[in-house]
């Protein structure tokens, strides 16, 4: 999911967020023109193209990236790759669409998945389709599980740059502490109560979960498994969302079993979006088990080991156990439609350069998001990679376990980020117990509808 410059957002006003991203950013953008790329002329008279990179990616990630850009410029005439890292999505997405405004947008950017209706609405983007070299890609090739969220109406709208999903981490020598099999994790919630209640009472630690306070793991991924939509026309798909539904079976029975975790100290909470401190919850033995993204196995393999325990993996438990999959998080690379065809086509050679097999192994080990190709999956196992690293293994399973459907594709809706923060701070009212769980949901609707219709509102008022 978002990466670690990501995790403390604003408690800035709400409306705040959508005049960042909503009205002021949805003005169409054509006929822009001075750009964020540079064309300088060599000694023989030949022209390079370069283009910022604009990512939210720092220390070894952004490395990485850089390798990759350096690489890429070096084997490829004519094109020079700038990486600049940003300071986290929802600044990206702003910055992004405030230059395109002034004319001088980056030559690709990467933004957050909920960014997508914001950026499709604000004209400012070309669809990825159009701009991929053919003779470099192998469309059959890609996991349709990665790319789904990302079309619409059947285009491809951007390039799935670092996409995951929520897993459940586990300590194995706290299982066998409590006398549990830590060769069979909990697949329902009634099972991980059971595991948690029987970890606390039976060894030193003091909870059996924690996960940051985040709509994507404790609310969208739980609809995604039990095939419910989190908005209506198809989430989106079919159709402008007019209203959630979160106050719907499936809503009701996470949130009374999380309220009923918290009631009876068996689930720490953190705080909203407190990524680093239920990471260390858990690294620190202060929690038995733990919900985060695939994106951040490789650190907490690593992190368990250092603390001389073995981490375990397993699917997100769900309410009955029955799984219809999860839906992808993360972010994808975008090009601004106000380029030249030149930079264009450079844009679009780079972003095909990095879904190479080659680079995707190497994002992959590095990062550990997921491939975009099957290809990359075929060698992973080939070289013998998830014998030796099999917590991937869980997660690319349950990916590619996944039923596509419109609540697996994931919502689109312009108004996703304030959404997620209504969700995030009426979750702290309902598990503290201010709010009921039918209470809690009920307004929560009430005021993601409201966002829902503000942001369309903005929309035809920009039209």
């Amino acid at each position: 999911m978002a990466p670690t410059t990501e995790t403390r957002r604003a408690t800035a006003t709400r409306r705040a967020v959508l005049a960042g991203t909503g009205t002021a950013g949805l003005t169409a953008f054509t006929g822009c023109g001075a750009l964020n790329t540079a064309t300088t002329q060599s000694d023989t008279g030949s022209s390079t193209v370069t283009l910022d990179f604009w990512h939210v990616f720092g220390d070894e990630l952004a490395t990485t990236i850089e390798q990759m850009a350096a690489d890429f410029s070096a084997q490829t005439d004519g094109v020079s790759i700038n990486p600049v890292s940003k300071t986290g999505y929802r600044e990206t997405l702003n910055q992004s669409l405030q230059a395109s405004r002034a004319g001088d947008p980056p030559g690709i950017v990467q933004l957050f998945e909920i960014g997508t209706r914001i950026a499709l609405d604000s004209n400012a983007f070309t669809p990825i389709d159009s701009l991929l070299p053919e003779d470099k890609i192998d469309r059959e090739d890609f996991l349709p599980s990665v790319l789904n969220y990302y079309r619409t109406d059947g285009t491809l709208n951007s390039m799935p740059f670092n996409s995951s999903n929520t897993i459940m981490l586990y300590n194995k020598r706290a299982f066998e502490a409590a006398g549990l099999d830590p060769n069979a994790p909990p697949t329902t919630l009634a099972e991980l109560r059971t595991a948690a209640s029987t970890i606390v009472s039976n060894t030193q630690l003091e909870y059996g979960l924690t996960w940051p306070n985040h709509s994507w793991m404790q609310i969208e991924q739980q609809f995604a498994k039990q095939n419910q939509l989190l908005v209506n026309n198809d989430n989106g798909r079919a159709g402008r969302p007019t209203e959630t539904n979160f106050d719907s079976d499936a809503g009701r029975a996470v949130y009374q079993w999380w309220t009923d975790m918290a009631n009876a100290d068996l689930y720490l909470n953190p705080g909203i979006e407190a990524w680093d401190e239920a990471r260390q919850a858990f690294l620190t033995e202060q929690a038995a088990m733990l919900w985060d993204s695939t994106s951040n196995l490789v650190s907490l393999v690593a992190g368990a080991k250092q603390r001389g325990f073995e981490l375990g993996s397993a699917y997100l438990p769900t309410p009955t156990g029955d799984n219809s999959g999860v839906v992808i998080g993360g972010g994808s690379l975008w090009v601004p439609d106000a380029l030249t065809t030149a930079e264009k086509q450079a844009a679009g050679a780079f972003i095909a350069y990095l879904t190479q097999p080659d680079q995707q192994l190497r994002w992959h080990r590095n990062s550990g998001y997921f491939p975009v190709r099957q290809s990359v999956i075929d060698r992973l196992t080939d070289d013998g990679w998830f014998d030796e690293h099999p917590n991937f293994r869980t997660a690319f399973d349950q990916l590619q376990e996944t039923t596509d459907t419109p609540a697996t594709r994931g919502a689109v809706m312009g108004a996703f980020p304030e959404v997620r923060t209504i969700n995030e701070e009426l979750s702290v009212s309902i598990i503290t117990g201010d709010m009921s769980v039918s209470a809690g949901l009920a307004e929560m609707d009430t005021q993601a509808t409201s966002a829902i219709q503000d942001y369309t509102d903005s929309i035809d008022d920009s039209a």
